[in-house]
């Protein structure tokens, strides 16, 4: 966590042995820009320290650092231009500071969200991780300055990390822009100027807030606090070896772990997300392909017409003379008419399936159906029991087994075995000797001698 400068502005880089574990995690996210929006990965708040400064002083360890103390360059910059630093001089300020530093040890996202904000899902994910090896926030001490709008602070906060088995505390320096809430009043911390976004720029900043913060980054009484802080930072890590290794081993290989994590979850979620997308596509689309269907059938059923073949005449799959043949309709088989256009009729083939008759052979007239052949003419049918002809719509019961086939022809394809016992319904009968039923859900024909 944390930021000694907030250089929102400059990308510094570094080379530096102490931080290759987090460079690691740099390359990681860098080259998963497009999971996690990163110009570089955040380090912890002591690890920040040592690299603001290293890299202030051009990553050379051996350049000499200023030696005054902290309070004779204060003084001095007291008679410039320069905004002198005020030591814990507003309650409200270090109250705010105090209360963040004792929610974030805790990793406590929730209390946090509301002392800074905007506080995004990825930096809580972090809070919660680095959190789980801090103890503690100690000596925490705030040197302020007028912001850029009033009622604003800049606030270089001075603490000491406590971390779980560890003896030695860390020295460390992070820097807020600390602003009031217009509609509450209260002071909260803006984190859109923290180290967690300048790095993984997550959040556009204001350009001219940035360039306030990179001219007091400058500042030689700034200068000379991040490097008393330093010294001590310093100091307590060739102290403690525990402490080192907490730093420079421990935390930074726990962010990269962390890293990977973010750049797997960003992954997931955006496959998720596409294959949400396209199952919400695909059933639009089966949606819209549902209800022009029904509302072509409900247009069928509007414009439907009863016809009836004139002659026999082939059932087409379109509109053409050459196009393939469905079936045919036989002299005076009913069917129903959806559309008469440019001489063609699209009508209902066989239950359901739709086909095309040229119109010149529909009528929708009924055909009178050849008188039955008196009794007396007929002794066959006195033997026999049969009739030559069935009106529309009788219902007869079969004597006996009898083959519904799909055309007038004992070579016809056989559409169903209709048993003794079971009832067709005549559609009409014709004088080839055949009749055409509804048998079930199925229509066909039966030799009409066979309907007794």
């Amino acid at each position: 966590m944390g930021n000694q400068n907030n250089n929102i502005n400059d990308t510094n880089k570094s080379d530096n042995t102490q931080e290759d574990k987090f460079g690691q995690a740099i390359d990681f996210c860098v080259r998963n820009v497009r999971y996690i929006a990163v110009a570089g990965l955040f380090v912890v708040l002591v690890i920040v320290l040592a690299k603001g400064l290293k890299d202030r002083n051009g990553g050379n360890q051996d350049r000499d650092l200023p030696v005054a103390s902290t309070e004779s360059l204060m003084e001095e910059t007291e008679t410039a231009a320069e905004e002198a630093f005020l030591q814990d001089a507003y309650p409200e300020v270090n109250d705010l500071i105090g209360k963040y530093y004792k929610a974030y040890a805790k990793g406590n996202t929730k209390k946090l969200s509301k002392l800074a904000k905007p506080l995004t899902d990825m930096e809580k994910s972090y809070i919660s991780v680095f959190s789980e090896y801090v103890e503690s926030y100690q000596n925490i001490s705030c040197y302020t300055k007028s912001g850029m709008e009033a009622g604003s602070y800049i606030v270089s906060v001075y603490l000491e990390t406590k971390f779980k088995d560890v003896e030695t505390v860390a020295p460390g320096l992070e820097t807020f822009y600390v602003r009031t809430d217009p509609e509450s009043g209260a002071l909260y911390i803006d984190t859109l100027y923290g180290q967690f976004n300048a790095k993984m720029k997550e959040n556009e900043v204001d350009e001219a807030v940035a360039a306030f913060l990179s001219d007091f980054n400058k500042q030689s009484d700034v200068v000379a606090l991040e490097t008393d802080v330093w010294q001590k930072y310093e100091s307590a890590l060739a102290a403690d070896e525990n402490l080192k290794t907490m730093v420079d081993n421990t935390v930074p290989d726990a962010m990269t772990v962390w890293a990977h994590d973010q750049v797997a979850a960003a992954k997931k979620a955006e496959e998720e997300a596409a294959a949400e997308e396209e199952a919400a596509k695909k059933a639009a689309e089966e949606e819209a392909a549902k209800k022009a269907e029904e509302e072509k059938k409900a247009a069928d059923q509007a414009s439907a017409v009863t016809v009836y073949a004139i002659d026999k005449v082939n059932v087409r799959s379109q509109p053409s003379e050459t196009a393939d043949v469905l079936g045919q309709l036989e002299p005076g088989s009913q069917t129903t008419r959806f559309e008469d256009k440019d001489g063609w009729s699209r009508v209902d083939y066989n239950n359901g399936t739709q086909g095309y008759v040229k119109s010149e052979y529909l009528s929708t007239e009924q055909p009178a159906a050849p008188a039955d052949t008196p009794a007396e003419d007929t002794p066959a049918e006195e033997n026999t029991g049969a009739k030559k002809y069935y009106s529309e719509g009788e219902v007869i019961t079969l004597t006996e087994t009898v083959n519904v086939r799909k055309s007038m022809s004992e070579d016809a394809e056989k559409v169903a075995t209709a048993f003794a016992g079971e009832q067709v319904t005549v559609i009409l009968s014709y004088a080839e000797g055949w009749t055409k039923v509804n048998y079930g859900d199925k229509t066909g024909f039966i030799k009409t001698e066979l309907l007794r």
